[in-house]
């Protein structure tokens, strides 16, 4: 089940807290209205539970926080950021497919939480 961080006053340490203690995580960075990110979401979080079930998976919304996106280098909608271990492994923005994301996440993961 995916998490949506809304307070304002805490989302970035919130993000921050996530990346640094989560052993892999999913962020779907998304804008009202977008259909495609509303789209995604569904998808990815269902990719997610049954292929890597040991990620973690959060959405945070351009209008949660316009100054976090900026910080995050989030310029286009839907923007997918793979951490694992706190470090960034993986970005795609606009036009993706889930199996790009699937790929990049598999042999890290493997690595990480085994087969």
């Amino acid at each position: 089940m995916s998490e949506h961080l809304t307070t304002r006053e805490a989302l970035e340490e919130l993000l921050e807290d996530l990346i640094r203690e989560s052993p892999g995580l999913v962020v779907l960075f998304t804008d009202a209205g977008c259909q495609v990110a509303d789209a995604v979401e569904p998808k990815l979080a269902a990719l997610l539970r049954q292929e890597f079930p040991a990620l973690r998976f959060t959405v945070v919304s351009r209008s949660d926080s316009r100054q976090l996106l900026t910080q995050m280098g989030v310029l286009a909608f839907p923007t997918v950021i793979v951490f694992f271990a706190g470090k960034e492994t993986a970005r795609f923005t606009r036009a993706f497919s889930l199996d790009e994301v699937a790929q990049a996440i598999e042999r890290p993961y493997g690595l990480l939480f085994g087969p």
